[in-house]
């Protein structure tokens, strides 16, 4: 189905057209477009939404500093017998920059939610990455019986462990020293601790400047601070996830780590597939917290098999 950008909420916000810009270039790579449309979701007037394909409906939920576009690779596998929607997560992407950050965990799950029910979709299969996934379990413990199979990639909430960088931005009195708008301050963090592969590539590129438009439009630092805030403290990440709230889940749940993972570390993973009763873990070896860039193939392949139509 074809989906037009809202144009008049992007000439409204120069920003918002730098990252669409950014996005369309990131997802050339898989003969993609970077445009969809706006629904009210989780509080928010704007959420921005793309879909392709057709078939049983599949979410695909990104993580922190990003949009959808990172899933491209993803959605051109997924959309040849899928409904394939990918929403920006507020503050993200090309959606609504929230005047206040609650919980990324509730946040984001309500978000996910409502842009179901806005779609019309009663039952799916999920996917998230790193806070997109902290979120994709936030609305599969508010509403379990609306999910059929989960992936869920680098996954926080099954413990306290966090790159020391993302701590120090939880503190007002060091914010000023850790630049989300800074070109040179987010390729840093990318090459340091997101990305571990060396070598430059030309998607590799796109990825970084995406996630530097992302943090460079109006209101994004305030916003990435209180959410920071939010998650983690000096100590490290705060919603830690509960027996309880796991025990609602029940749809079995593939969760995929890299194996020198510096942003949620990979030990980590162990406790997270002993969690969940329908749980299989993949460890991908030479390779960070970006599994859908270092690892691709691998992770499409496993996606593929895992929401394999029958």
């Amino acid at each position: 189905m074809d989906i037009a950008v809202d144009r008049a909420v992007l000439a409204s916000d120069e920003g918002l057209e730098h990252i669409r810009a950014a996005g369309d270039r990131l997802m050339s790579f898989s003969n993609l477009r970077y445009e969809g449309r706006y629904v009210p979701a989780g509080g928010f007037q704007r959420i921005h939404v793309m879909e392709f394909g057709d078939g049983p409906p599949v979410l695909l939920v990104h993580g922190a500093g990003s949009g959808g576009a990172i899933w491209h690779r993803q959605i051109a596998a997924l959309a040849m017998d899928h409904r394939v929607v990918v929403p920006d997560v507020p503050m993200f992407g090309m959606s609504e920059i929230p005047d206040r950050v609650h919980a990324p965990r509730t946040q984001i799950g309500d978000v996910i939610l409502d842009v179901m029910d806005a779609l019309s979709i009663d039952i799916a299969d999920i996917a998230g990455h790193s806070l997109g996934a902290l979120g994709s379990i936030g609305a599969m413990t508010r509403d379990p019986e609306r999910f059929n199979r989960a992936v869920l990639m680098s996954s926080p909430g099954f413990g306290r462990g966090l790159n020391w960088l993302l701590r120090l931005a939880s503190v007002r009195m060091m914010q000023r020293f850790i630049r989300y708008d800074s070109r040179r301050d987010r390729a840093f963090f990318f090459d340091r601790f997101e990305a571990q592969r060396s070598g430059p590539s030309d998607e590799r590129e796109m990825w970084k400047e995406l996630h530097f438009r992302v943090g460079s439009r109006n209101g994004a630092v305030d916003s990435f601070h209180q959410g920071m805030g939010r998650f983690t403290g000096l100590f490290g990440q705060r919603d830690l996830l509960s027996e309880e709230a796991l025990a609602a889940i029940g749809a079995p749940t593939l969760f995929i780590w890299g194996d020198s993972d510096k942003i949620i570390p990979t030990r980590h993973s162990k406790k997270a597939v002993e969690s969940l009763p329908n749980a299989r873990l993949e460890i991908l070896e030479d390779c960070g917290h970006l599994v859908q860039l270092e690892a691709s193939h691998r992770v499409t392949q496993l996606m593929l098999d895992w929401f394999r139509v029958s």
